[in-house]
């Protein structure tokens, strides 16, 4: 293996000012600071490539010059199209995408982006990227020669793992798989739906969920849910001093359901799960390779969980690698792709000096190596302490 491979940045969404209305716009990068580390990779000579390339160099097979890099984006959010894209060609950057094909807007249409702006043919304001890229739009950028379109899953969602209460919804981002899991034609058009933290009544039951590629899926008696919303309806749960006396009995209606056996109605069995995990890993990879013609040999685990036993698989049905993710100790291996966060949430100027860092202090120059081994140490002490 290459002694110091590229190192790989991912973003999920870049916007002009994170949207209110969507409830996961914590993932919103500012479309100002993105521009600013593009225009960093331009003016000092990066040179950004496409994960086959940064392969060759991690197993040793092409040298690196010190000046590779790759960007990478989760999701297939709208936005990559109408500002990531068309920023990316002005400064000559590329990126890789990941996509998961349930995710993907199933409607025929090419929405406008930056382009059109510059070209005067509308205006900012009457952009929309509130929504999941369509293929044509994602099929347009990967013919551009700017995009390489990986593996995101195939669903992208999360599952519950366990009878263990975490909480209860009264809106916000832990009601966005829940909802999905309930209405999953709802994906591609989610970020638009004005009603969409609505759709889950207040004060349901929160319990213990993991990434689809690693639940064990339990099902939740559905009756209980109706109990639940009955007993809720006795309340006025947008008042949050009424919420902990109805949180209070409502956990007494689960007690009682789990003491009675009657809490879970299903657990998945192992044969289940790893015919899901085909789907998950095996048919999006088909899916996508059929739909935009090309080879798919990367898969970016949402969530960054993962399992030994499928990456095993993925590599089995032919990816060339996976990313890493929460499986640090797996960041060494040739077949795994450790990535860095560059949606830094910072001033600008702050901004800009912690990519100036990450890049030189991986490419192991000093003094940025030092203080990065300092860090280091530093977190590891505190750590065991």
């Amino acid at each position: 293996m290459s002694k110091c491979s590229p190192p790989v940045f991912y973003y999920h969404s870049v916007a002009p000012a994170k949207n209110d209305s969507w409830v996961l716009n914590g993932l919103t990068f500012s479309l100002q600071k993105f521009e600013d580390q593009l225009q960093y990779l331009a003016k000092n000579g990066f040179r950004s490539i496409f994960l086959d390339e940064y392969s060759d160099i991690r197993e040793g097979k092409k040298s690196s010059q010190g000046n590779e890099i790759c960007l990478t984006f989760d999701d297939g959010y709208l936005d990559n199209w109408v500002y990531v894209w068309p920023l990316a060609k002005k400064y000559g950057i590329r990126f890789t995408l990941f996509a998961s094909p349930e995710c993907l807007d199933p409607r025929s249409i090419v929405r406008p982006n930056l382009a059109d702006v510059w070209a005067g043919t509308c205006t900012m304001n009457e952009l929309d990227d509130r929504g999941y890229l369509t293929w044509d739009e994602l099929r347009a950028m990967q013919e551009s020669g700017i995009v390489d379109v990986q593996s995101h899953t195939m669903s992208h969602t999360k599952y519950i793992t366990s009878d263990e209460v975490t909480g209860f919804y009264y809106g916000g981002p832990r009601g966005v798989y829940p909802i999905w899991n309930q209405n999953p034609g709802l994906k591609p058009v989610y970020m638009a739906d004005p009603g969409f933290e609505n759709r889950l009544p207040w004060g349901y039951p929160l319990f213990i969920e993991q990434s689809a590629v690693i639940a064990h899926k339990l099902t939740i008696n559905p009756e209980i849910f109706l109990e639940l919303s009955a007993l809720g309806a006795g309340y006025d749960l947008s008042e949050a001093a009424q919420r902990p006396v109805y949180e209070a009995d409502a956990l007494q209606v689960l007690k009682s359901h789990r003491a009675n056996n009657t809490l879970i109605t299903e657990s998945e069995l192992q044969t289940d799960y790893l015919q899901r995990l085909h789907y998950e890993v095996v048919k999006s990879k088909e899916v996508l390779e059929q739909r935009l013609e090309k080879p798919i040999h990367f898969l970016c685990w949402p969530h960054g969980d993962n399992t030994q036993e499928a990456h095993e698989l993925a590599r089995s049905s032919g990816y060339r690698a996976t990313t890493s993710g929460k499986l640090t100790g797996e960041s060494g291996k040739v077949d795994r792709i450790p990535r860095l966060g560059g949606d830094f949430d910072n001033a600008p100027w702050l901004s800009r000096q912690k990519f100036h860092f990450k890049i030189n202090s991986h490419y192991q120059r000093q003094p940025y190596r030092a203080v990065r081994e300092i860090y280091d140490l530093k977190n590891r002490i505190l750590h065991r302490v």
